[in-house]
């Protein structure tokens, strides 16, 4: 059984950028969304506002694990008009019900990470931790890459800590 996955969705490279960059440092198997059709260009820009205003679905390409055989999915992706990205929407939406522990970053131009944020706990019903928005403008800076280290050992600690609760009740001392 795989241990972490981080799926990652990109339309215009940055998210991919800061997935990229999680996988080399932490070693976790790395799984790309892909669109159904290309969208580039004024069409692939009007198709991206209305799914985000009207919730059409998105055809995508997810050639990863199944979740199930999973202990810990990072999500990646990108937030559109305050709202998650549609082909992340409808890949999680697809997943129900999520068993495996669940991360999120969000990647945002300038707002919309915790709407899209909670919109993943509704789809999941898992309260996702650790979280982590960053702007784009970051990313591509470079700033980002200190919050993305202190995820990644975040996400290490969480997995310690789910351990360690799983302890045989006989370790335990008993009550006096």
């Amino acid at each position: 059984m795989e241990k972490n996955l981080i799926v990652y969705y990109s339309r215009t490279g940055t998210t991919r950028q800061v997935a990229e960059q999680m996988a080399a440092q932490s070693g976790w198997q790395l799984v790309e969304i892909t669109d159904v059709h290309p969208r580039a260009g004024f069409f692939g820009d009007l198709r991206c506002i209305i799914e985000a205003l009207f919730h059409k679905r998105a055809k995508y390409h997810y050639e990863g694990p199944p979740l199930d055989e999973v202990e810990h999915v990072v999500v990646m992706a990108p937030v559109w008009m305050g709202r998650l990205a549609s082909p992340m929407r409808d890949f999680l939406a697809d997943q129900s019900p999520f068993l495996a522990n669940l991360s999120v970053i969000c990647v945002m131009a300038a707002r919309g990470a915790f709407s899209a944020v909670e919109e993943i706990m509704r789809m999941t019903s898992t309260i996702p931790a650790p979280v982590l928005a960053l702007c784009q403008r970051d990313v591509l800076s470079g700033l980002s890459q200190q919050e993305i280290a202190g995820f990644i050992d975040q996400v290490k600690t969480a997995g310690r800590w789910a351990q360690s609760k799983r302890r045989q009740a006989w370790l335990s001392p008993s009550e006096a």
